[in-house]
């Protein structure tokens, strides 16, 4: 049976699970983030090549909250908005799990900067979010 991957996200211990985000269309995750980091002084020639660093990165999930009941619509959505940015505050680290396997995931040390970002939509019977989260900033 094929992983339908899931993205967690928990408190900076890993521990406590905050937030689950549902109905996942598009990220940008996972990545490798080892790079050579070029550092250019502004007074010097040439550059300093750090080998296999891991820069910080931006990682987007853009995902769709769809209603249960029709009749409730634009209320459920807006419980939903509510809970996301409830869970998810600003410059505080949190961890971002996505499942690789049944058993395993990719583990990411993020951080939201932005707000959330809710495209044009009458929200009565879905809404489009977008998170991003900075990786590697603590």
């Amino acid at each position: 049976m094929a992983v339908l991957p899931k993205f967690k996200l928990y408190d900076s211990t890993g521990l406590n699970l905050l937030y689950e985000f549902l109905v996942v269309q598009r990220t940008n995750a996972p990545q490798s983030p080892l790079r050579h980091l070029s550092i250019e002084g502004n007074r010097g020639t040439g550059a300093l090549i750090i080998e296999a660093g891991t820069p910080a990165w931006e990682l987007e999930i853009e995902g769709i909250f769809v209603i249960d009941n029709a009749s409730e619509g634009y209320e459920e959505i807006t419980v939903k908005i509510d809970a996301i940015e409830s869970a998810i505050a600003l410059n505080t680290p949190y961890i971002l799990r996505l499942d690789k396997t049944d058993a395993t995931t990719y583990e990411y040390k993020v951080k939201r900067l932005n707000p959330i970002d809710y495209p044009t939509s009458l929200r009565n019977d879905s809404q489009e979010y977008r998170v991003v989260f900075l990786v590697g900033s603590w």
